[in-house]
C-alpha cells in the first residue's frame, strides 16, 4: 500500500492533467462572461466533478499513477540509477506482446549484426562506432516506449465503445429539449447538462486516442527504419563528423514524439520514465 498514492492522489493527478485544467478554465471564464453565473458555475463544477470521478475510476489511470508515484519513490533511495535503467528496461520489453516484443529484438538483433560487421572490416573497434551506439540506445529507447504505448492505445480503443457514447450524447441532448421551464426542469437541465458535457469530454478525448495511435503507428514504422538507417552507416561510412551528425539529427527529431508519450501515459499506464536512454545494445536482456 505504501507505492499507492490513495484517493487524493488520484483525484490530484487528473484535476492538474493540462488539458483538464484548460477545459476548466474556458468553462468558469464563459459562465463569469454569460450574465448567469450563478446558473452556469454549478454545471461546470458538476461536469468536473463527472470528469474526476469518471477517469479515477479507470483501472489503467490508476496504474498510470502508482507507477509515477512508485518512480518517485525510487528516485528518494539509494539504489543506483544503472540498476534502475536495467530493471526498467526488461520491464517494458517483458510486458510486450509476442509480435511486439519479437519486432523490438529484431530491431535490436539488426543492429548488433552490422556492429559486428563494421568491426570486422574496420580491424576492431572504431571510432564511428563509439559515436553511433548511444545514438542508437537513444533511438530503441524510444522505440521501445512507443511500443508498449501502441500496445496500451491499441487495448484502450478495443475496450471503449465510441458508438456507445455518442448514443448516449444523443439521448442527453434528446432529453434536454423535452425540458420545460418549471423549478424540476432547470434543476434536471442542470444535471443533464453537466452529464452531457461529461460525455462529450470523452468522445473527445476517444477521438485524440485514435488520432494518437494513427500517429503512433506512422512514428514506429519511422524510427524503426531510422535505427536500421543508422546501423547500416556503419559499413557504409565509417567517418566519425558523418556519424556524429547523423545521431544529432536523429536526437533533435525526437522531441515530439517524447512529448506524444508522455501525453499518452493516463491511456497506456507507461507511468515515468528515465530521462537518459539506458544501455541497450551493449548489455543483455532478459
Amino acid at each position: 500500500m505504501a507505492d499507492k498514492p490513495g484517493l487524493l492522489g488520484y483525484l490530484g493527478a487528473a484535476f492538474s492533467w493540462r488539458w483538464n485544467l484548460l477545459a476548466l478554465g474556458a468553462g468558469i471564464a464563459t459562465a463569469v462572461i454569460s450574465g448567469t453565473p450563478e446558473i452556469l458555475l454549478p454545471v461546470v463544477g458538476a461536469a468536473e466533478l463527472l470528469y474526476l470521478t469518471g477517469l479515477i475510476s479507470i483501472p489503467k489511470f490508476r496504474q498510470a499513477i502508482d507507477m509515477r508515484h512508485a518512480a518517485s519513490r525510487r528516485k528518494e533511495s539509494t539504489q543506483p540509477a544503472k540498476v534502475d535503467a536495467r530493471d526498467q528496461v526488461d520491464q517494458l520489453l517483458n510486458q510486450l506482446a509476442p509480435g511486439l516484443r519479437k519486432r523490438f529484438l529484431e530491431v535490436r538483433e539488426r543492429c548488433l549484426t552490422m556492429g559486428r560487421i563494421a568491426r570486422g572490416l574496420s580491424g576492431g573497434q572504431s571510432s564511428a562506432d563509439d559515436l553511433r551506439t548511444p545514438g542508437l540506445d537513444k533511438l530503441l529507447w524510444v522505440f521501445l516506449r512507443l511500443l508498449y504505448a501502441h500496445q496500451g492505445l491499441t487495448r484502450f480503443l478495443h475496450e471503449t465503445d465510441d458508438k456507445a457514447m455518442q448514443a448516449q450524447i444523443e439521448q442527453l441532448e434528446k432529453r434536454l429539449q423535452k425540458l420545460g421551464e418549471g423549478p424540476d426542469d432547470d434543476r434536471l437541465r442542470k444535471s443533464l447538462t453537466g452529464a452531457l458535457a461529461t460525455a462529450t469530454l470523452r468522445l473527445d478525448n476517444l477521438r485524440k486516442a485514435q488520432g494518437n495511435a494513427e500517429y503512433i503507428e506512422i512514428e514506429l514504422d519511422r524510427i524503426e527504419a531510422k535505427i536500421l538507417a543508422l546501423s547500416e552507416m556503419s559499413v557504409n561510412n565509417q567517418s566519425p563528423d558523418f556519424i556524429t551528425s547523423q545521431v544529432d539529427a536523429v536526437a533533435a527529431g525526437m522531441a515530439e514524439t517524447e512529448s506524444a508519450i508522455k501525453e499518452l501515459n493516463y491511456i497506456t499506464g507507461l507511468g515515468e520514465t528515465l530521462e537518459e536512454a539506458p544501455s541497450i545494445l551493449s548489455r543483455e536482456l532478459a
